[in-house]
């Protein structure tokens, strides 16, 4: 009897310990805004937007595998049509948890 008794705890033990387990919230794969704001002002500070009518960021994050995420950023120069891009930048930018860039590289493709 007495091992039946220690089985049953032992069980609903390990069945609250998984539960726990299970509440914990993990990463997520969207990064915060103020993170993604921090990394579009650094591609502001290194693209050249001269002759822009629009600029475009279209901004995919992942999280890192320490904290904070990564991001790719690709930036359009659209001229006064709205269609016509002048410029294009590709941009990879992982950021911590401070919102501090730990890595930046930017690359431009094509010109017109």
């Amino acid at each position: 009897m007495m091992n039946r008794r220690t089985a049953v705890s032992l069980a609903l033990v390990g069945l609250f310990a998984a539960n726990i387990a299970f509440a914990v919230p993990g990463f997520t794969t969207e990064a915060p805004q103020s993170s993604v704001d921090t990394c579009v002002a650094q591609v502001a500070d290194s693209a050249n937007y001269d002759a822009a009518a629009t600029v475009v960021h279209d901004v995919e994050t992942s999280d890192r595998r320490i904290s904070g995420h990564k991001m790719r950023i690709r930036t359009s120069i659209l001229a006064e049509d709205g269609e016509t891009v002048i410029r294009e930048y590709f941009t990879s930018c992982a950021i911590n948890g401070q919102d501090e860039i730990q890595r930046f590289k930017i690359r431009q493709k094509g010109k017109i």
